[in-house]
């Protein structure tokens, strides 16, 4: 197993998950997928996986994101690419894409007839139609569909009347094609409390919602030490403990982050990993050359939120940070209380954006106190805007 800081992880690299796997396919056999799970959880890993699985469920599948679309063709044009450049699938695409006027593939990949770039609609549903009218059975796999929303929103009213016509045509498009083809939706924003926002639930509500969580702490402490055999570290259970406690939620991207600083310090000083060196990488990466790795959870709360909603969710999460046991919802209420008098505005507005704190992976709730999930990320929103 190798060291992979922020990247997907496939193949010998992937670890665990088993349970989830199995659970996805039982789940699959009926349903449409909603994964929800907040940034760096493993999604993306998780979703390759089941792509490079499918076949043993007599599926094929495909995988795209659309992070980077900005408008609704170019959303439809990568699900063309994605059929058109798996290796794994090529002969099974090439049958394809014979049953599709829409575009043809060219020797650069996907060729668009000129008329039909700007149809996304009708070329998406000519896809849909081919897949089901086939012999086979498949899963596609679709990452970032938040992100291409908040995209979409940025545009003022025409972005949300783009965002309700796309959203609804995709819930008719799952529907319309349901017993050949299955859909798997993602991203590291809910998309359920999106859609909540703007009063579009019913365009998801054929989404079977699929959490994916952190690893348990049994799962990180074999995860920490098939690493540390991989490259001739010993970390005895006792420390592996330490490290899954001092990072405070196992997400496989901050105990690799741990992981590939704690073993630079063991080669530099020539003594091996101990309690005071993990503490010594904790206090390191919470340093100005290292922000990239959290500056992120604060970047996008004004992606997803907006102003003023993104103000005051870090207000709340300025005065959580505060202790590890975290603060009361009164407390909390509070604090929006000296921007927002009217009790019932300010009730339905904390219930929102305690809401999206869950479920985006900042807050948990414990006994009727919220609390940060991560302590990395406690310590570091205490110290950067909270000191």
């Amino acid at each position: 197993m190798k060291i992979s800081v922020g990247n997907p992880v496939e193949g010998d690299d992937f670890f665990d998950r088993e349970q989830e796997q199995v659970r996805a396919w039982r789940k699959l056999e009926g349903s449409h997928l909603l994964m929800l799970a907040p940034r760096r959880i493993g999604k993306t890993s998780l979703i390759l996986r089941l792509c490079a699985t499918a076949r043993q469920h007599s599926r094929w599948a495909v995988h795209c994101s659309f992070a980077k679309c900005e408008s609704e063709s170019d959303c439809v044009r990568e699900l063309f690419t994605a059929l058109a450049t798996q290796q794994t699938i090529s002969q099974r695409t090439k049958a394809l894409f014979a049953r599709i006027k829409s575009v043809k593939l060219g020797e650069l990949g996907i060729e668009w007839h000129a008329a039909s770039a700007e149809k996304w609609r009708d070329a998406g549903e000519e896809l849909g139609k081919a897949l089901s009218e086939g012999e086979d059975d498949w899963l596609i796999c679709v990452d970032e569909l938040p992100v291409f929303v908040i995209n979409l929103l940025q545009q003022g009213d025409e972005g949300r009347r783009k965002v309700r016509a796309f959203l609804y045509w995709l819930r008719d498009l799952r529907q319309t094609h349901y017993r050949r083809v299955k859909w798997l939706l993602a991203g590291s924003i809910g998309l359920d409390t999106l859609a909540a926002r703007l009063g579009l639930s019913d365009t998801i509500n054929d989404l079977e919602p699929f959490p994916l969580d952190a690893f348990n702490e049994e799962s990180a402490k074999r995860f920490l030490g098939e690493l540390a055999n991989s490259y001739g570290i010993v970390l005895d259970e006792d420390l592996r403990g330490s490290i899954v406690r001092r990072v405070g939620w196992p997400v496989p991207y901050y105990l690799q982050l741990m992981f590939e600083h704690l073993r630079e310090e063991s080669l530099e000083s020539g003594r091996a990993p101990d309690a005071d060196m993990v503490e010594l990488v904790f206090e390191k990466l919470l340093g100005m050359g290292y922000r990239s790795h959290f500056d992120y959870w604060r970047q996008r709360l004004d992606e997803e939120l907006g102003q003023p909603e993104a103000g005051q969710a870090a207000l709340l999460l300025s005065r959580i940070c505060r202790s590890t046991s975290g603060e009361s919802r009164d407390n909390l209420s509070q604090v929006l209380g000296t921007t927002i008098r009217d009790v019932d505005a300010r009730d339905k507005l904390l219930n929102y954006l305690l809401e999206v704190l869950t479920s985006d992976g900042y807050l948990i709730e414990r006994q009727g106190r919220f609390a940060f999930r991560l302590e990395w990320l406690r310590v570091y929103w205490r110290r950067r805007f909270a000191a």
